[in-house]
């Protein structure tokens, strides 16, 4: 067992005759740097166990079963719901080999309604802010109105 961290080196992409590759339970951080294409050419590839690791989506498919890794959000940190992750850490979620067929439905459907929930999460705090600040002008504008009623100013 290793105990590897920081990033994933891409010098491994270079290496054309790699056929398995085991990174699975270490420490790596940030965005995986292989593409589709060199992954597809493992015979075994294993990158589950690194929580603070993940894909980016425009480089390797959704539909390329990686599992135990999630998608990086635009600031290139894991886009991890909390149910998935307490799923990959207690095992459930098991980081079998790469079979090179197509996704998990289930996990698919999960990451599209974690980015879902991640621009609701945005919106509703606009949206709060947006009625406190109303309200403080109303405040004002009112305290103004009832000033100007009663000849205080």
């Amino acid at each position: 067992m290793n105990q590897l961290n920081g990033t994933v080196p891409s010098f491994f992409s270079e290496m054309k005759k790699l056929k398995h590759l085991n990174l699975a339970d270490n420490s790596f951080h940030g965005v995986l740097p292989f593409n589709e294409s060199f992954i597809k050419n493992l015979n075994f590839f294993e990158i589950g166990g690194n929580s603070e690791l993940c894909y980016n989506k425009t480089v390797v498919s959704s539909n390329l079963k990686l599992e135990g890794l999630a998608p990086c959000d635009k600031y290139g940190f894991p886009l991890w719901s909390p149910s998935q992750k307490e799923e990959s850490l207690s095992g459930e979620n098991d980081y079998g080999d790469y079979s090179g067929e197509g996704g998990n439905e289930k996990n698919k459907e999960k990451m599209k309604n974690n980015e879902e929930e991640e621009h609701n999460g945005s919106n509703k705090t606009l949206f709060g802010l947006g009625i406190g600040l109303f309200s403080i002008v109303f405040l004002i504008l009112f305290l103004f109105y009832l000033a100007k009623r009663c000849r205080w100013i």
